[in-house]
């Protein structure tokens, strides 16, 4: 089998372009942006010079909302091959069972829930169902992937050097005061310790890939500036302390190492090795400096953390018990003893929406996992968005609700849409 690079299956030839065209390009872009580095930028941001990050984040989020609403009108009769029409359908198909749900327990029949009720309309649609549609309907090619990612990494660069500068292992609430948690975090938990721990394992990831594969940035002075945001993004990971995340970004590494063509393989092995050094030192630093034992929570740790761990399989039960009683259709968005999701998208999709959509979902992630590792191993020098979504459909086995899971749904778009540039010929 033979890989190539095909033009992408937008409007018109190159030749005619038009002035849609490119104002679908920028929103795209845009919306891609405010997605993944834009919320981590502004609560940094607005934490070193002391403002409230709610209303920005409020602002920037439904601005997002109306430039992926404008980039669903401008793409939705575009040209794209029959794969990606097909599961983008089967994901219509399950965000319609599953916003049904939120109608039905919120508004219809309403459940004991632990949020507000507007809570699960804003989060699932906006900040959810609408980016990732967005995303999806615009096919690019190969020469916007690497485009792309130029912005994309420099944004998360940028934002990861704020959130270094911003993050506070300390807390305070009325009862103890302030507090040492163990753990960094961005204004207490406007950016909690997983979603930080996520952000630095995206940077780091990202980094390591472009170090090895983006030729474009093939210069001394670009590499310098890779290996730093590959120590931003590993200190960021080290300091939130989170289990997750370590899993995901281990997972992605381990997937560049195997699909890696083998005159990388040793260029891989000494980065390792600097790997190693730099979590030892960052290590040290934290345990010196802030009081945080890095990774303790991969190995067990305090009381706390035991008990944390131990009521995951409580919820894990609970969210199989109410899929047992209501298999067909599912029986509720959350469960109505803990008032919370299973922290699993797999076992709450079940929970909420029943076997046949949840079997559409299951099935929707299991082909986009195996087209990933397909496309890494054909289009590795353009698979950073691939690593995107492996990480962050890992770390929502872990921690996260459907509603909740802005950046699984966000990288979801995203690989659909990126990868339309790209086809296989059977052949030599």
């Amino acid at each position: 089998m033979k890989a190539v690079f095909h033009r992408p299956l937008g409007r018109g030839t190159r030749s005619g372009i038009t002035s849609i065209g490119h104002m679908a390009d920028h929103l795209h872009l845009a919306v891609l942006l405010i997605s993944f580095p834009g919320y981590p930028l502004v609560v940094a941001a607005a934490s070193l010079i002391g403002l409230e990050s709610s209303v920005i984040s409020l602002v920037m989020r439904s601005v997002n909302v109306v430039l992926a609403t404008a980039l669903i009108v401008l793409c939705y009769n575009s040209r794209r091959n029959r794969s990606a029409n097909t599961i983008i359908c089967l994901f219509l198909i399950f965000w319609s069972a599953y916003i049904f749900r939120i109608f039905f327990d919120t508004l219809l029949f309403p459940a004991p829930l632990g949020k507000e009720l507007s809570f699960y309309w804003i989060w699932a649609i906006g900040g959810c169902f609408l980016p990732m549609l967005g995303l999806a309907l615009k096919p690019c090619g190969a020469k916007q992937a690497d485009q792309y990612f130029r912005w994309f990494y420099l944004a998360t660069l940028l934002t990861g050097i704020l959130a270094i500068f911003s993050a506070s292992g300390a807390m305070e609430n009325d009862t103890y005061g302030l507090y040492e948690t163990g753990r960094m975090r961005i204004s207490d938990d406007r950016l909690n310790p997983i979603s930080l721990g996520h952000f630095g394992a995206m940077l780091m990831v990202q980094s390591i890939w472009a170090i090895v594969f983006f030729r474009v940035w093939s210069g001394v002075y670009w590499k310098c500036i890779l290996f730093f945001g590959f120590i931003s993004g590993l200190y960021l990971l080290a300091s939130a302390n989170s289990r997750g995340p370590v899993v995901a970004s281990l997972a992605c590494i381990v997937v560049v190492v195997i699909f890696s063509p083998p005159r990388y393989k040793s260029l891989i092995l000494l980065f390792s090795v600097f790997f190693g050094i730099s979590i030892m030192y960052i290590s040290i630093y934290l345990e010196d400096a802030h009081n945080i034992s890095a990774f303790s929570r991969v190995f067990g740790g305090s009381p706390s953390q035991q008990a944390e761990q131990s009521l995951r399989p409580y919820l894990y039960s609970r969210a199989l018990d109410v899929f047992a009683q209501n298999p067909w259709l599912g029986g509720a968005l959350e469960d109505s003893v803990t008032l919370s999701y299973p922290h699993n998208v797999i076992l709450e999709s079940l929970m909420a929406v029943g076997l046949f959509f949840g079997g559409i979902i299951i099935f929707c992630f299991s082909s986009l996992l195996y087209y990933s590792f397909f496309f890494i191993n054909y289009f590795i020098r353009s698979g950073w968005f691939c690593l995107i979504f492996i990480q962050y459909f890992i770390g929502s086995q872990f921690s996260g609700s459907i509603y909740g899971s802005t950046y699984l749904w966000c990288s979801v778009g995203l690989l659909i849409s990126l990868s339309q540039g790209f086809i296989f010929i059977k052949g030599k």
